[in-house]
């Protein structure tokens, strides 16, 4: 019953530390600082309705 316990709960580290890495590095990868500096925000004057 340990065993299967240990496994479990290794199983959702696991699982947490692969989900923690994969957020990090997608995040440092779409660094969203340049889809402003790409496509700015138009400013208010500039906004046609």
């Amino acid at each position: 019953m340990a065993y299967m316990w240990t496994v479990t709960v290794g199983f959702i580290v696991g699982l947490g530390l692969t989900g923690w890495a994969f957020v990090h590095f997608l995040k440092g990868a779409l660094n969203s600082e340049d889809s402003v500096r790409i496509d700015p925000l138009p400013k208010e004057d500039q906004i046609s309705e």
